[in-house]
């Protein structure tokens, strides 16, 4: 039962919506947390607080860690392959816009010619900075990066916020062509499937994919509702448990109420 305040599911606005999203492949999980890695990057690289500067540096480091489990860049590029085959197998359909679909198709080669590059590792020239492997060595320690530990990086960190963001932006361009292709990638894997509307009896709901492999699972949660997901997934079924918090120290309980909430399944 609403509340007389409350809007009925399909009326909320996309900012009334929190959105949480289940990987349900390796390669996904991989690409969400670099995808979340460059925009704590973006994100910081352009305020002008020195602990700002220091938010973007660890997010780099982070991000050449990821790059060294696993080969990243073949697993994007069979990921490209894999788009471009999908979207070509499109042209001609008279449900799909040509024109944005040619500039996707052209946009996923450029970025394919990219990823390709000289053949040289991933991130390698990070791996090479003496400066980025002084801090990165002292990451693993608790406060291990303080002026007394570091006084070239405490050094570095009052420069003007100018010089640190040009240097914030050399390290990162080595990286661009990997963060559009993630962008890219991540765009066309949300968008293709819409949401339905679901109801999960008694804070539970169960999911079984009839079709294809899902790579990734979106759900979507009214944000005045104070409630969140626990996810769990298999290669053929999830199911949601719907939790709220009872207080800030407490363990969140499974609500008892039916929940409305909207549901998408990522097919690309």
């Amino acid at each position: 039962m609403l509340n007389p305040e409350e809007k009925p599911v399909d009326e909320l606005l996309p900012a009334e919506w929190l959105v949480y999203e289940q990987p349900l492949t390796e390669r996904i999980r991989t690409f969400l947390r670099l995808e979340f890695l460059f925009e704590q990057c973006t994100h910081h690289a352009s305020l002008p607080s020195p602990w700002d500067s220091r938010a973007a540096v660890s997010g780099l480091l982070e991000i050449g860690t990821l790059l060294t489990r696993g080969d990243v860049r073949t697993e994007i590029l069979k990921e490209l392959e894999r788009c471009l085959l999908f979207l070509n197998r499109l042209k001609g359909s008279p449900e799909v816009d040509s024109t944005r679909l040619q500039s996707v198709l052209n946009e996923l080669d450029t970025l394919r010619h990219a990823m390709n590059g000289d053949g040289r590792q991933l991130g390698c020239g990070l791996k090479e900075n003496e400066f980025l492997n002084t801090i990165k060595n002292r990451l693993a320690i608790p406060g291990g990066t303080c002026q007394f530990d570091l006084p070239i990086y405490h050094a570095w960190l009052q420069l003007p916020h100018a010089k640190r963001m040009r240097d914030l932006q050399a390290w990162h361009a080595e990286l661009k062509p990997l963060q559009d292709t993630i962008t890219l990638l991540m765009a066309l894997t949300r968008e293709s499937a819409l949401p339905t509307r679901e109801v999960a009896e008694q804070g539970v709901y169960q999911h079984s994919f009839d079709g294809p492999a899902c790579p990734l699972v979106r759900v979507m949660v009214p944000a005045a509702s104070g409630l969140f997901p626990e996810i769990s997934a298999g290669r053929q079924r999830i199911t949601i448990h719907f939790l709220e918090r009872q207080d800030a120290g407490g363990r969140p309980q499974q609500s008892k109420h039916d929940i409305d909430f909207k549901l998408v399944c990522c097919q690309l």
